[in-house]
């Protein structure tokens, strides 16, 4: 399973390219997970709906199934639980081949296990490169922005075949 992370400032196209990435690959037969970084308090549940009424019991887990999705609701922080393996079980489960994670630089910009791509919308943005680790696969540009040569490939704000070629390629899914 490869993990690929698009890290970037506010506003910077980051939901946009995770989006334009996640159909190139499931539109090449990939099994495709995402998951987003929230960074303010944010629920699904309702209050007073029967799902926030059962987490209210005591409930650890709560999951609501619809003839159209199903969720699973962690009413309390699951501090004694690892993300990661956690999710990983759920992923490899699922047969999935790649998790594209939309922020979390905090928590991935450092791991040598996940490739990431920088997004920026302003010169000054690609300070943030300074801030992560290899492999960075590269930097998008919201616009047509002037960045200074920091060594790796910048695309955008059209995305090309040879972008996701390149995304592909990096992630070690093509020769």
């Amino acid at each position: 399973m490869k993990h690929l992370a698009i890290m970037g400032f506010k506003k910077t196209g980051k939901t946009f390219l995770a989006t334009k990435i996640i159909e190139d690959l499931v539109g090449n037969g990939y099994r495709v997970a995402a998951v987003k970084h929230i960074h303010h308090e944010f629920t699904i549940d309702t209050e007073g709906k029967d799902t926030w009424r059962m987490a209210r019991s005591g409930a650890s887990i709560v999951t609501s199934i619809s003839p159209n999705e199903m969720a699973i609701i962690f009413p309390r922080q699951m501090h004694d639980t690892n993300i990661d393996d956690f999710l990983g079980k759920i992923f490899r489960e699922h047969g999935i081949d790649v998790v594209v994670y939309e922020g979390f630089a905090k928590l991935y910009g450092r791991s040598p296990h996940v490739y990431k791509i920088l997004t920026v919308r302003k010169s000054e943005d690609i300070g943030l490169i300074e801030e992560i680790s290899p492999p960075v696969v590269a930097v998008f540009r919201l616009e047509n922005t002037s960045l200074p040569e920091k060594g790796v490939p910048v695309y955008g704000p059209e995305l090309s075949l040879d972008f996701f070629n390149h995304v592909r390629r990096s992630l070690g899914l093509v020769k």
